[in-house]
């Protein structure tokens, strides 16, 4: 099996002034952190860039988003990864969690097969979306589907497939979870995510 990594790298992040995917932690960019992530599992690493120009690391290769997708939010970034790609598998990964354990994405590829086309996690009754694994054929078709028919979101979309959720009793081995699913959508979560470093 081939196995693509879609880093979700296209939204406008406001909330941190614009430029999430290149700003700094532990010395590293968030796009930097989320290469090394998937780099021992994925034979080709795409960031779904949207509209955007960014530089990118080296070894990785932007997936603008269609045209006719533009704005429309992480599915269209799933869309031009699943479309740029002739791998069988994807992972799913936002720029913006550095703290997934690589371990966690290999369990959910290893959830994938004939009786499942998309793996997730939910935890405190919380889904985790944008950390996935995708059979690329059929999850290429559903993400399409969704957005012809002017839906945005994840997780019906997910749902849509034949699908396994992780839930608590499967994540232990990744606890704290909190932690782990740390998302950084501004600077103060930029900055406590440092501190807790020091």
């Amino acid at each position: 099996m081939q196995v693509c990594a879609i880093i979700l790298a296209g939204g406008q992040a406001s909330r941190m002034q614009g430029e999430k995917p290149l700003r700094l932690l532990r010395g590293k960019t968030l796009l930097e952190h989320s290469k090394d992530l998937v780099a021992p599992l994925a034979d080709e690493i795409l960031v779904a860039s949207g509209t955007r120009d960014m530089p990118l690391p080296e070894g990785v290769r932007a997936a603008p988003d269609a045209a006719q997708f533009n704005g429309r939010g992480p599915l269209a970034g799933v869309l031009a990864g699943l479309e740029a790609t002739q791998a069988n598998q994807a992972i799913v990964l936002a720029c913006d969690l550095p703290n997934v354990p690589a371990a966690l994405l290999g369990r959910m590829l290893a959830a994938l097969g004939d009786d499942c086309d998309c793996c997730w996690t939910e935890h405190n009754d919380h889904p985790e979306p944008l950390v996935a694994a995708l059979n690329v054929a059929p999850a290429r078709l559903a993400v399409r589907k969704a957005l012809e028919n002017a839906a945005n979101k994840v997780v019906p979309c997910w749902a849509s497939m034949s699908h396994r959720v992780l839930g608590e009793s499967e994540l232990s081995d990744f606890a704290p979870l909190e932690r782990a699913f740390a998302n950084l959508n501004t600077l103060t979560d930029l900055e406590r995510e440092s501190q807790r470093d020091s």
